[in-house]
């Protein structure tokens, strides 16, 4: 591909992406070439195709079928077919929505530009994340609030909708490091890579878990819930927050333990690679931001989900240069934030 029209995608794909994640635009936006459009690319076909999952008004049938045409996006025919039914699909969309699935058609055009070697990373993901969709329809068929049966669906959930793009990930950044260090060929770790996705994919679901039960979806397996005599019904009501608060640190420490492994992975990423190590030191402390706020929040009201500030978002941009040439920097703060966290929820359970 030509470098100007990369530079075309790339603008693109930037425009796109701002409207639709604040934290995910700012740290895909100084990644390097081609690092910058392929996870940029990435990440919009997968929410598109999540947004398509989330709409109530949507049959389940239709949501396989727009999934299924997906995984096949390289066969002649499919992407037509595709964008056609997701232009349909956004008309039961909200406003916020409808916007990126009514651009899905021009995302595809951006798609069929990139490389056949790209093409075969995008399937890796496309195949990983759309398992992990095909599991919210099929677990989830709407209406009544419905629990993944066990520890077990949860995880597995998590490893294929934040596992597989950390992979992705992880390969991306393998070979821009790959230009000046051929050496680190097997660096990042992949498996670390995936552990980490997980873990910030269980960070989405605590926060978001009010949302998701309006959407008849709770990703806390029943069996947890068996333990504290709930059913995913009695989630929709906010009072029931504190008889949850155990099985929310449960999973807060769950998503810690993997998070634990980002100081072996930032390692692995030189520190000549300025805009690799912020762009994964911010979502990792951001992650690290957001668990607390989950620690102390009622996650059970959809009127206080759990966000981090504007101002801590931008207090950690600034905060970064030490950060990018010091590992033990960023251990540092890591660690702070690992010990807070820990000690909040402590006293949550303390309170129980």
């Amino acid at each position: 591909m030509e470098k100007r029209e990369r530079s075309v995608i790339s603008g693109d794909i930037k425009s796109i992406l701002k409207k639709v994640s604040r934290t995910l635009y700012l740290s895909v936006s100084i990644l390097p070439e081609p690092a910058r459009s392929l996870m940029g690319l990435g990440y919009l076909l997968c929410r598109a195709m999540d947004s398509v999952t989330d709409l109530p008004a949507l049959p389940a049938a239709e949501k396989t079928a727009i999934l299924s045409l997906m995984r096949g996006l390289d066969t002649p025919g499919n992407a037509a077919r595709l964008e056609e039914r997701v232009k349909r699909a956004a008309e039961s969309a909200s406003a916020a929505e409808r916007e990126l699935l009514l651009k899905f058609g021009r995302i595809v055009l951006l798609y069929e530009k990139t490389s056949p070697e790209d093409k075969q990373l995008f399937s890796v993901l496309f195949s990983g994340v759309i398992s992990g969709m095909e599991m919210d329809i099929r677990c989830f068929p709407g209406g009544k609030p419905a629990a993944f049966p066990s520890a077990l669906e949860l995880e597995r959930y998590c490893a294929l909708i934040g596992g597989v793009p950390g992979i992705f990930w992880a390969r991306l950044y393998r070979e821009v490091i790959k230009k000046d260090s051929p050496s680190a060929a097997n660096f990042p770790s992949e498996n670390d890579a995936e552990q980490i996705g997980s873990a910030l994919q269980m960070t989405n679901i605590l926060k978001d878990i009010a949302a998701d039960l309006r959407l008849g979806r709770c990703y806390l397996p029943q069996s947890d819930l068996d333990e504290k005599h709930l059913k995913p019904a009695d989630l929709l009501d906010p009072a029931n927050m504190g008889r949850l608060r155990g099985t929310i640190s449960k999973w807060s420490a769950w998503a810690l333990e993997r998070f634990d492994m980002s100081e072996v992975f930032l390692s692995a990423i030189p520190k000549t690679e300025f805009a690799l190590r912020a762009a994964f030191i911010w979502p990792v402390y951001w992650a690290m931001d957001t668990l607390e706020e989950v620690a102390h929040s009622n996650l059970l009201d959809p009127a206080t989900t759990p966000r981090i500030k504007r101002s801590r978002i931008y207090a950690t941009i600034a905060a970064t240069l030490p950060l990018l040439l010091s590992n033990t920097a960023f251990a540092r703060g890591y660690r702070f934030r690992r010990e807070t966290l820990i000690v909040s929820l402590r006293a949550c359970n303390e309170i129980i």
